[in-house]
């Protein structure tokens, strides 16, 4: 199989069955040097099991693995240039961080102040200068993970594969590690692929979204490609704070949509406003009564019930409250139009040019 020249990973056709459970199915992918992907999808997707198989833990029923252009199908996982990192650190806990950090090498008989070179410069590296004698006990959770990264980063490996790298994490340091894990791999140049299944930490993090679902991969591409242009009926529905839709032609500026066309609309594709505000959809605007109000810090989270319809609204909390049970106008910019499985994204008729508004 030729390869692109900036093509480190490829999968092509990969089949893996466990029992009557099609864990991976016809898979296939390409990741680019260098790259930091990620693998974002529900529970039972197939994510890790493409992990896995990557890494020589699982071996796939049929179908092609390359790592770096070589075919590794039955290459032994300790042979493919791999490091892992496990989403509950696996860290030695009767080791120091130094240990920890130096267990690979000292596998590998490499010499001992070579050892010590590469372990206190990689420890400096992932911002624990200092916590070298410390034992994971005492320890928090990020800075262990800090540990495992720098294992994994010891033995020099072409390939970083991260299982639920911050699953283990309290929200504010996955969010603080979430920077400081992509700026690290850049700065290292390794390629990189971690399973999640927060799309908002794919999105901050990764360069290259895949998308699966039941063992397949749904959709590959930049983090704003997957948000902005989903292309199946699945990641329409996955992605972004979702709205299912029954019929999107009984909306206004949607009555050239199909009858009866499912569709998705998310916060921001709708503008909200009171009844006594200045509006400049007022003309082409819906009628909506606020079923309840939550607030988000920033801004008001509005659950707002539109011709049968509960939509999700944001509102900016510098703006004028708005009361449950109150009456307001909305405007809704697009949706995604599901046809089969999929997805069609349709401009509101009355934001086309040939029904804007002259200004002579």
């Amino acid at each position: 199989m030729n390869l692109k020249d900036d093509t480190y990973v490829e999968l092509s056709h990969v089949n893996k069955t466990f029992g009557n459970y099609k864990a991976s199915d016809d898979v296939s992918f390409s990741v680019a040097r260098g790259s930091l992907v990620g693998l974002l999808g529900p529970s039972g997707s197939g994510k890790t099991t493409i992990l896995r198989i990557l890494a020589g833990l699982e071996t796939a029923d049929s179908g092609e693995i390359y790592i770096g252009g070589k075919l590794v199908n039955k290459v032994p996982a300790s042979k493919r240039g791999i490091g892992f990192v496990f989403q509950s650190y696996a860290l030695f806990r009767y080791m120091s961080v130094f240990d920890n950090v130096a267990f690979g090498l000292t596998l590998k008989k490499v010499d001992k102040d070579e050892i010590r070179r590469k372990v206190m410069d990689l420890i400096e590296l992932v911002g624990l200068g200092g916590l070298e004698k410390r034992y994971p006990s005492q320890l928090s959770g990020g800075q262990r993970q800090r540990v495992a990264f720098a294992r994994a980063l010891a033995t020099e490996p072409q390939l970083l594969l991260l299982d639920e790298p911050f699953a283990a994490i309290d929200a504010k340091v996955r969010k603080e590690l979430r920077g400081w894990l992509k700026n690290l791999i850049h700065s290292v140049g390794i390629t990189s692929i971690f399973v999640t299944h927060d799309q908002d930490e794919a999105i901050e993090v990764a360069d290259q979204i895949i998308v699966t679902n039941r063992g397949r991969v749904e959709q590959s591409g930049t983090p704003q490609e997957i948000y902005y242009r989903p292309q199946t009926s699945f990641v329409t529905r996955f992605i972004g704070n979702p709205t299912v839709v029954d019929d999107v032609s009984v909306f206004s500026g949607f009555r050239t949509v199909e009858p009866e066309s499912s569709g998705v609309v998310r916060p921001e594709f709708i503008d909200a406003a009171r009844e006594d505000e200045v509006f400049q959809y007022s003309a082409t605007a819906e009628k909506g009564v606020v079923e309840d109000v939550f607030f988000r810090g920033d801004s008001l989270e509005l659950k707002v019930r539109v011709k049968g319809v509960l939509l999700t609204v944001f509102r900016q909390i510098t703006r004028a409250p708005v009361a449950i049970g109150e009456t307001i106008q909305l405007f809704i910019s697009r949706f995604y139009v599901i046809r089969g499985d999929v997805a069609e994204t349709v401009i509101n008729d009355n934001l086309k040019p040939e029904n804007l508004p002259y200004v002579i």
